[in-house]
């Protein structure tokens, strides 16, 4: 996010002093001196594992992510000027999309980790998520839409990987989204892409994930829109639920190690404007990346009679003996653990032990209970904070105005019509429903067409 007003000095000593606060020490201390397809493993390595959340539930996260400070409830939108704001947390905002930065459709739609990872999925004005579609990322030179924060158009030469149209957000955004896409590229590297416009499939010679002519559009906008104050706090914010961060906005130099100016030199996490804090800690030294204090596990709605399952990645280097672990406080009898303690060997592996922590509500309404963590080393200890909600159901109502433009009309329909293949919507009836809604077996333009009619409460 560009902040003009800014020098550069001014902006480097701002995301260096607001990060320290959050980084753990020697938190990339795994990248030193790696290069190449060495260094964008050893990043994929350090910030894959991490804890998963169910797409269903993302209202909760955005609500604690994507909220604008001192704004009376406010979201933040990269996609529109549009006004929305927050109802209570985990609600639904009227008119909004919960938007991949890079297409789900791209990886064939898998609900994988990254169908519901944080760091490049946010709020939308669904009309302008409707008219980027799937497309690639690009500068437009003929406008198709455009709202003044978000065009779509043919692309300029050179550009779209052979799209014939583009998505091109405000120059406000473009770093951010080159940030996510950086993390997209290298945290699922992985993933089989089915579209290849600008990633391509990982293997030994073909590392770098991105096209070339990508790599060239998101190092421009990485370097014309610097990491802003709102990237910091949201990196920090998804950094304390999901158990990992984006390191590409942690330094913006890292970028450059990996596809840049900087390829081939052994990556220094102590270089000039880094925001690690301590990039040589004491060799020796008992550290916990993950989770830090202050973390918070939030398990969103569950229905009574059912349960869900969260996993939290707990990490760390030169743990001397077992970690132990205690639930306790409040409602800390609703939520178990498969045991009280955690081998040194296994929390100093390199992703961590997975800890599955369940949710079993016997009584409707809103839950809470305390992990500490301790031993094994560590001086003192770390509190996790455990939320949840239990409802009788959990229903979605589509009925009506969906875009808050006060009237119902095609644009509502437009709404659902963008979604209908991607998440389940009906009128009081669990979320889990099939989007199959007639039941003839198949999702199609019959399934719209009985939304529609739901929209227009014709049914």
């Amino acid at each position: 996010m560009n902040k003009r007003f800014y020098t550069l000095a001014m902006l480097t000593v701002a995301v260096t002093l607001a990060a320290m606060a959050t980084v753990p020490s020697g938190y990339y201390k795994s990248l030193e001196g790696k290069s190449n397809k060495g260094l964008k493993d050893a990043i994929h390595s350090l910030a894959r594992p991490h804890t998963k959340f169910d797409y269903d539930d993302l209202w909760y996260y955005f609500y604690e992510t994507d909220m604008k400070p001192n704004s009376n409830k406010q979201v933040w939108d990269m996609y529109s000027n549009n006004q929305y704001f927050f109802g209570n947390q985990g609600s639904t905002v009227s008119g909004m999309n919960k938007e991949h930065s890079v297409p789900n459709s791209w990886w064939n739609k898998i609900k994988n980790e990254a169908y519901s990872d944080l760091h490049h999925l946010v709020p939308s004005d669904a009309t302008a998520n409707n008219r980027k579609s799937n497309f690639p990322l690009g500068e437009v030179y003929n406008s198709s839409f455009d709202n003044g924060v978000s065009k779509v158009g043919t692309p300029f030469s050179g550009q779209g990987g052979g799209a014939t149209k583009v998505f091109e957000p405000d120059d406000e955004y473009k770093g951010d989204f080159a940030r996510m896409y950086f993390y997209v590229a290298t945290v699922y590297q992985d993933l089989t892409w089915t579209n290849t416009w600008m990633f391509d499939n990982y293997t030994d010679s073909n590392w770098k994930t991105l096209n070339a002519w990508a790599v060239d559009l998101l190092l421009k906008w990485s370097r014309e829109d610097p990491v802003s104050d709102k990237e910091i706090a949201r990196n920090d914010a998804v950094f304390i639920r999901q158990n990992n961060r984006n390191p590409y906005i942690d330094d913006p130099e890292l970028c450059e190690y990996v596809w840049g100016n900087r390829a081939g030199q052994a990556y220094d996490p102590s270089h000039g404007g880094t925001v690690n804090p301590d990039p040589d800690p004491d060799p020796s030294e008992v550290i916990l990346y993950t989770p830090t204090q202050g973390t918070i596990l939030n398990f969103g709605d569950v229905e009574l009679g059912k349960s869900r399952t969260l996993t939290l990645y707990v990490k760390g280097i030169n743990f001397t003996g077992d970690v132990t672990l205690r639930l306790y406080r409040y409602n800390y009898e609703m939520f178990s653990i498969p045991s009280t303690t955690i081998s040194a060997d296994a929390v100093c592996s390199e992703t961590g032990y997975p800890l599955e922590i369940t949710y079993t509500p016997t009584t409707l309404g809103e839950h809470k209970a305390k992990l500490l963590l301790s031993g094994g080393g560590m001086v003192g200890s770390v509190g996790v904070d455990i939320t949840a909600n239990c409802l009788e159901s959990v229903y979605v109502d589509v009925e009506g105005d969906l875009n808050g433009d006060g009237i119902v009309d095609i644009d509502d329909v437009n709404v659902l019509i963008n979604i209908i293949l991607e998440k389940p919507l009906t009128v009081e009836i669990p979320e889990n429903q099939d989007p199959d809604m007639n039941g003839d077996g198949v999702v199609d333009v019959d399934d719209v067409n009985q939304i529609i009619n739901i929209v227009l409460g014709k049914v």
